[in-house]
């Protein structure tokens, strides 16, 4: 991160007292921004669950697993038990020194160890609290990634046509709400920084998920579309997210979102002329999209990966070779994402919080 903005965050102290992912992850974007960030962790049940969460072929005796370091990383951890007052006396003493205070304590338990927002600003008067709750802070239900992927429609609309329903890979509805954590924490530091004072900010899985359905719930509240598992398809667009398979065996996908983009892909691929017109419009494309698919694949399985890449490049038609992971980590762009430090005196490796560049111009 550009040392400018390390400069400006150098002075925020951020107490973090979520577990899991979504807090975790807002703590460590902190963190890599320059902030001084101390996670308070369970000490009576081992710290943060994440602790626990290894692969099968993970060390039995590390401290740590994948899945915490991809969300603890650049944090100072102190265990406490929130219900020993000694330890208590401890964490308010953090507070009073902090500027913003990450929780993911559902309202109940924040009561009980008191740790809400009255409790935290009667220590810390301009206190940030950043409260993330499953649905709303006043409803008991605990919050799940999975759970919301099913209870915001994703999972429904994720998955094949032939049936078979499934999750996405990643915890996103995690990601997406601490995204809307870090922003909220941002404006809160702004208004703060204009008027003096403190703010507490509700953020919600649920409505973080359904802020990110995006052109599916236009789809549906405009054209009361309900969407259906499509595998990599897209509902409006044709071919978009259409697989093809090389004659080497590579997966190929198109992106083509114009009918001049699909014109090129058209001669590119030596499709006959009278195709290029049947389809030349997207309407067209994805009505038809099935017989459009097979002439498709008739020319892509004509030849290697290396010429269909070759071609394709030259004449600037949207694709992609479908990678794994360790294809993903060869690309010079993603090696630079990759982050190594240590916790708890054990090396670690995780992606950046952070994609964007930071530039100042001088007059």
């Amino acid at each position: 991160m550009h040392q400018i903005v390390k400069d400006l965050f150098a002075d925020i102290f951020v107490l973090d007292l979520s577990s899991v992912l979504a807090g975790p992850q807002a703590g460590s974007f902190f963190a890599e921004l320059g902030a001084t960030v101390v996670k308070v962790e369970h000490k009576s049940v081992g710290g943060d669950p994440t602790r626990q969460w290894r692969l099968p072929s993970e060390s039995a005796t590390s401290q740590i697993s994948a899945y915490y370091a991809a969300a603890n990383t650049g944090k100072k951890v102190i265990m406490l038990n929130l219900d020993d007052d000694t330890d208590y006396q401890q964490l308010m003493t953090l507070v009073r020194q902090a500027d913003v205070v990450i929780s993911n304590f559902q309202k109940k338990v924040a009561e009980k160890l008191r740790v809400t927002y009255r409790d935290l600003q009667s220590a810390n008067t301009n206190i940030i609290l950043a409260q993330l709750n499953a649905y709303s802070y006043d409803d008991p239900r605990p919050g799940y990634d999975l759970v919301m992927q099913a209870e915001t429609g994703w999972i429904s609309m994720t998955g094949t046509d032939e049936g078979h329903l499934a999750k996405l890979p990643v915890a996103l509805i995690d990601i997406i709400a601490s995204h809307q954590m870090r922003e909220a924490v941002l404006v809160a530091l702004l208004h703060r920084y204009k008027t003096g004072e403190g703010s507490e900010v509700h953020i919600s899985l649920y409505k973080s998920a359904i802020s990110a359905l995006a052109n599916q719930a236009s789809n549906y509240l405009m054209a009361e579309h309900i969407p259906q598992p499509i595998g990599t398809l897209h509902p409006n667009i044709a071919p978009y997210g259409d697989i093809f398979t090389t004659r080497d065996g590579k997966a190929v996908i198109f992106a083509i979102g114009s009918d001049q983009q699909f014109e090129k892909l058209g001669k590119t691929l030596n499709l006959a002329a009278h195709d290029i017109a049947t389809f030349r419009y997207n309407r067209d494309r994805v009505t038809h999209r099935i017989k459009l698919q097979s002439l498709i694949q008739h020319k892509v399985q004509l030849h290697d990966q290396v010429v269909i890449t070759q071609s394709l490049s030259d004449a600037n038609v949207p694709f992609c070779i479908v990678k794994d992971l360790s294809e993903v980590f060869t690309n010079d762009l993603s090696k630079h994402m990759i982050k190594s430090e240590t916790i708890d005196g054990e090396a670690t490796r995780k992606v950046s919080n952070i994609s964007f560049q930071f530039k100042s111009f001088m007059p």
